[in-house]
Formats: C-alpha cells, sequence, structure tokens
C-alpha cells in the first residue's frame, strides 16, 4: 500500500476541519495539492472516504474506519520517531577506524553520511594505512574496526565482506593494446607494470594473479596513491591492474580501462573487528548501517 504517515496526517486533519480551505491555511499546503491526497488515498483503498455532497465535509463509513485507525497509526509512528530519537542521543562516543586510501576514497564518505545522519554525537578518528598495517592494529585492540581488502591474513579478526569487484588492466591511449576490448594478462607478461605498495593488500594479490598466468611482473613502481599510479600509466611508464571501481572514476587522464579475460581474481572489500573484542553501542550501530549499505 502506497499511502505514508503524511497522507494520513492530512487526511486527519481535513476530517477534524471539516474543511479543505481550513487545513490549506493551517499547513500551507495548495488545495488541489490536498485533494490529490484524498484522491491517492480513496484509489489505493478502492473506498470513497469523504462525503463532499455537503458543504461541511463529512466521513463516510469507510472514512471513519481510516479516521480511528490512521490517529493509532500516527500514534505508533511517533512514539517510534520518540524511540528512535532517544536512541540517537544515546549513541555518543568515538570510533576508530583503519582504512586504505582506496577504500577511504571509494567507501568511507558515503558510510560516514549515513550513520552521522542517525548519529550525529558520535565523532570519528580515521587513520590511512595498508590493510597489512590496518589487520594487525585492529588484532590489537589499536582501532575498533577497519576496512580492508580480502582475504584477511590475521586469525585475531573477524570479517564480513561488504563488496566484489573485477580488475581491469590501464594503459595508455597510445599504447599497442589500446585498440582492443579485452586482453590476456600473458598480452603483458613483458610490460613494467606499476603496483601499489607492499603494505596493501593488493599488492600480493596482483602479484598472485600474475603468476597463476604463468609470469612473475616487471615491477617498475610502487605507490600507495592509486591516483598517482594512473598518472604514471598516462606517461607510459606501464601498466596497471587496478578494481573496476577506480577506473570508472577516471576523469581527464590519458588511459583506458580494458577488461582481462583470464582473471579470476576478485577485489574483496571486507569490514573487520577484533575477535572477542570489546563493541560499544556506537560501533554495534555503525556496523549495523555499513551491512544496511552494502549487504
Amino acid at each position: 500500500m502506497n499511502i505514508q504517515p503524511k497522507d494520513i496526517e492530512i487526511f486527519i486533519h481535513i476530517a477534524d476541519d471539516k474543511s479543505f480551505t481550513r487545513v490549506s491555511e493551517k499547513l500551507y499546503i495548495a488545495q488541489p495539492a490536498l485533494s490529490k491526497t484524498i484522491q491517492k488515498m480513496e484509489k489505493e483503498l478502492n473506498m470513497q472516504l469523504l462525503d463532499r455532497s455537503r458543504r461541511d465535509i463529512r466521513l463516510t463509513d469507510a472514512g471513519k474506519v481510516v479516521y480511528e485507525k490512521g490517529k493509532e497509526i500516527i500514534a505508533k509512528y511517533s512514539s517510534m520517531q520518540n524511540e528512535l530519537n532517544h536512541l540517537s542521543d544515546l549513541v555518543t562516543g568515538e570510533i576508530k577506524v583503519g582504512l586504505p586510501q582506496i577504500i577511504g576514497t571509494c567507501f568511507f564518505p558515503k558510510i560516514i553520511k549515513a550513520f552521522k545522519k542517525i548519529y550525529p554525537g558520535v565523532t570519528f578518528e580515521m587513520i590511512e594505512e595498508g590493510g597489512v598495517i590496518v589487520e594487525r592494529l585492529v588484532e590489537r585492540g589499536d582501532l575498533d574496526i577497519g576496512f580492508v581488502v580480502l582475504p584477511v591474513q590475521s586469525k585475531g579478526v573477524a570479517f564480513t565482506e561488504i563488496y566484489r569487484d573485477q580488475f581491469v588492466l590501464c594503459v595508455d591511449k597510445d599504447h599497442p593494446l589500446s585498440r582492443r576490448k579485452q586482453v590476456s594478462l600473458n598480452d603483458v607478461k613483458n610490460e613494467s607494470f606499476i603496483m601499489f605498495a607492499k603494505s596493501f593488500t593488493l599488492h600480493n594479490l596482483i602479484l598472485d594473479t600474475c603468476r597463476q598466468s604463468g609470469f612473475d611482473p616487471l615491477v617498475a613502481y610502487e605507490s600507495s596513491q592509486w591516483d598517482l599510479m594512473i598518472e604514471l600509466v598516462s606517461e607510459q611508464q606501464g601498466v596497471a591492474l587496478i578494481p573496476r571501481l577506480l577506473a570508472n572514476k577516471l576523469n581527464g587522464v590519458n588511459i583506458l580501462s580494458l577488461s582481462v579475460k583470464d582473471i579470476n581474481t576478485a577485489w574483496r572489500i571486507g569490514m573487520i573487528t577484533g575477535k572477542g573484542g570489546y563493541q560499544s553501542l556506537a560501533l554495534k550501530e555503525f556496523v549495523k548501517v555499513v551491512e544496511d549499505l552494502y549487504l
């Protein structure tokens, strides 16, 4: 049923005042908009709710039922809002979050916006490190939660996968492969590779992927900044394997992203917490918000 609490509130006002004009002036809503709201409700319920044949509007039998039940719904809705507001007031404190720069750029702004809308009293300390370091800090209890590339190496953290993506090959627009839509890793086995730094789980993930194709990549540069890696590709310093999500953010650079047909490895993002560690109310609610967004 597509009837919202606001629609019911308008209906109750009209039933109480017996006048569209008075309700329009009280709520600052144009009369045509009020009429459309009532017509929508009547269409949804397949019942006439108001008797408009007289000067003073009266409720039909169906309208009386909707009026009484509607007041109950609004009362429960208001009670729910009050309890949620009270919960929001209770959830305070600080959450220490660890995240690699890439994950911070792609995911965290959306997460933090959704969370702060509900729990504005919570503050965050963000530690930007590679996934290997974030795992270690979460395991030691120095961080409350972290976001890393899976799989995790530590047995002392619990993880939940929240996102999965494929890798693409980035080449400059003048590269011999630039006219092809899809390539094989073997096509670039003799190329120089621009890699993520060793502190990133992505470093070993890409190394293993190349080795599965039968070669060790020739690493020309390593960086913790994905945008610097892209600039190096555009300057014809090598090729790079990056997640498709990052490639979709490329603007104004002289490179192309190509599908790779023989990669079975996925870019998997996980949320990690320490096993058996204490979780504050703020942290528990933060985890719920992340799960609601991505699971």
